[in-house]
């Protein structure tokens, strides 16, 4: 898959926000996933899950993009929450840290579901 395959789509409700990346995460998709975040921001959705679901390969720098994801949801008090991760990348989640910072769920419905109990 080449970068320019890389796509995240945006599905906006309300004060929830589904963020699917599909291709690979890495240094070149930044600007596009950073594009969808400002979006999810000027809509002033709370609630932002990422879906992983199509995501086959994420290097340090797409980690690293994650992470810029993080800061700036928690610095405008928004709750993240992601969601079909490999158990290979669940691993790097927890080694790195992030899945203390990011919830992690099996699929959508799980993480929908986790936001109605948390409300």
């Amino acid at each position: 898959m080449h970068v320019q395959d890389f796509v995240v789509k945006l599905e906006l409700d309300g004060t929830l926000a589904v963020m699917s990346m599909q291709g690979d995460l890495t240094n070149e998709s930044k600007t596009r996933v950073i594009n969808a975040y400002e979006r999810v921001l000027s809509a002033k959705a709370r609630h932002i899950l990422l879906d992983f679901s199509h995501t086959e390969y994420i290097n340090s720098a797409g980690m690293s993009v994650l992470i810029t994801l993080l800061t700036r949801a928690q610095e405008a008090d928004q709750d993240l929450r992601a969601f079909g991760l490999s158990p290979h990348f669940q691993k790097i989640f927890d080694m790195v840290g992030l899945l203390k910072y990011i919830p992690h769920f099996e699929d959508r419905a799980s993480a929908l579901a986790s936001l109605e109990k948390d409300r």
